[in-house]
């Protein structure tokens, strides 16, 4: 019969190898990094946003028309309140 242990440690090994995997995979995104410049930060988001989601981030609707799917279809960046 096998004790606790001797079944929990190779699925810790496992585990670990799966988080360090994921962990080397992931991308390193400048203008998440508070330790870079401003600058920095505003040109690496801006070169990963796409025209349709520059347009959407100025764009303001009326709430009354606004639904989650008009909201990610066309980027909506913000609300305006009801007049």
């Amino acid at each position: 019969m096998l004790k606790m242990g001797a079944m929990a440690t190779p699925l810790v090994v496992v585990l670990l190898f799966c988080c360090l995997v994921s962990v080397s995979q992931a991308e390193y995104l400048k203008y998440e990094d508070p330790t870079q410049s401003l600058n920095v930060r505003i040109n690496d988001l801006l070169q990963r946003m796409t025209l349709e989601e520059k347009i959407g981030q100025m764009v303001q609707i009326e709430r009354s028309v606004a639904t989650p799917e008009v909201m990610k279809k066309y980027f909506i960046g913000k609300l305006s309140p009801n007049l």
